[in-house]
């Protein structure tokens, strides 16, 4: 099983960690204070700078810069409704997680996600990424707990959110973006990122040509992912160990033969 590997000083605080122990969630819409952002615009970060649609200041706060094959998407990170799910992002994006390599099964440290494929594209709507495996299902077992219901959700598109398995846990590693409003999506899964550039990447991305699973035929990588701060924004949570149970399999019911 994978191993939480301490943080580095900088990036993540320990003030913040009691919204996600034990699957206790902060109220929806309401900030952690710790975490609450600033709307004062600051200059923004080398890394960031060039890139289409980003201006040169931003509001406070935590952003992602994730590199794809088709082009730049980045994010504004959500750390005030969704601190674990960010926390967990952040982690494996700047290598402060190990976990278990799926194919030589030895504990693994690195960028996690830098060189990940785009597993599913479902056109029109999103894409999700997030296991080195290239099939969604073998990511780490990191999961958080509900959270994310905050003002910003999927009844808006271009917003980033963790899966969940069909027994119920939400990834913490495995992610998707949205192109298009999903309602049906709020209230299921936690809205932990909203992108502020490279839509038109993201409809690219989810209008790759698909098998009838909606796997991409040709993979398309995500070259990088990092985590940037402009201003000076409180630190971000820390991951917290999360396992809950899964939800008992219940069969399927058997078709009226008659």
């Amino acid at each position: 099983m994978s191993t939480y590997r301490p943080a580095r000083a900088g990036l993540f605080t320990t003030a913040v960690l009691s919204a996600a122990i034990v699957g206790t969630v902060c109220p929806a819409g309401s900030p952690s204070p710790a975490n609450a952002p600033s709307d004062a615009l600051h200059p923004v970060p080398e890394a960031l700078r060039g890139v289409p649609e980003v201006p040169e200041e931003l509001p406070e706060g935590w952003y992602t810069r994730i590199d794809t094959e088709k082009g730049v998407i980045v994010a504004r990170l959500l750390p005030e409704q969704a601190p674990q799910s960010v926390a967990h992002f952040a982690a494996l994006a700047e290598g402060e997680l190990t976990w278990v390599d799926a194919f030589t099964g030895e504990d693994t440290i690195g960028h996690y996600y830098d060189g990940v494929v785009i597993h599913k594209a479902i056109a029109g709507r999103r894409f999700e990424t997030g296991d080195r495996t290239g099939t969604g299902r073998g990511a780490p077992p990191y999961y958080v707990p509900p959270e994310g219901q905050g003002p910003l959700n999927f009844n808006r598109p271009y917003r980033l959110g963790m899966t969940a398995s069909s027994r119920g846990r939400i990834s913490g590693v495995v992610f998707f973006v949205t192109a298009s409003s999903l309602p049906w999506l709020t209230g299921k899964y936690p809205c932990f990122g909203d992108v502020i550039a490279g839509k038109e990447v993201i409809w690219t991305l989810t209008e790759l040509k698909t098998l009838s699973d909606d796997t991409p035929r040709e993979p398309v990588l995500i070259e990088k992912v990092r985590v940037h701060r402009v201003g000076d924004p409180p630190p971000l949570p820390e991951p917290v160990p999360f396992y809950p149970e899964p939800q008992e399999l219940k069969p399927k019911p058997l078709p009226d033969s008659r």
